[in-house]
């Protein structure tokens, strides 16, 4: 029995300690709130670059982006699939898209096509497309919409 009323005493006086502690879930005094900014990019056919010799090993398209205001934050790029549509989604960067190309003599040609980038501390933004094989004579990126978001 005095075992009982042993711990049934510290279960009592462990309730009681712990509901007098402070609230520790408080942000402190001191503490800032987040900022965040988000753009929305369009970039035009035209507008991508090839770096690189045409079907050069190490070759690929660019767009540079430099009005972002990067400022010791996180950024995220996100490009738009089906833009404008009920189906658009936002993909995020790094994105690989896998395809397949039936040839004329009924051979099947795989190819992917990755997107990325790359961001300096200037606040430029160098979007990025690379061709597997390299092969940037057969494909050239068309007008795509991306979305880059920063938070510091």
């Amino acid at each position: 029995m005095k075992t009982i009323k042993f711990i049934a005493v510290a279960i009592l006086s462990l309730a009681v300690f712990n509901s007098c502690t402070e609230n520790t879930n408080l942000p402190p005094e001191n503490f800032d709130v987040p900022n965040w900014h988000t753009e929305n990019l369009e970039v035009k056919a035209r507008d991508w670059k090839l770096v690189g010799g045409l079907d050069e090993i190490d070759s690929y398209y660019e767009y540079i982006f430099d009005n972002f205001p990067y400022v010791d934050g996180i950024v995220s790029v996100y490009m738009y699939q089906d833009f404008g549509k009920n189906t658009e989604l936002q993909l995020p960067l790094p994105y690989t898209y896998y395809g397949v190309e039936i040839l004329e003599n009924g051979e099947e040609k795989y190819y992917s096509i990755q997107y990325s980038y790359d961001i300096a501390r200037d606040g430029t933004i160098a979007l990025k497309v690379h061709v597997s094989d390299y092969l940037t004579s057969l494909f050239r990126p068309d007008t795509e919409h991306f979305r880059v978001a920063i938070v510091w």
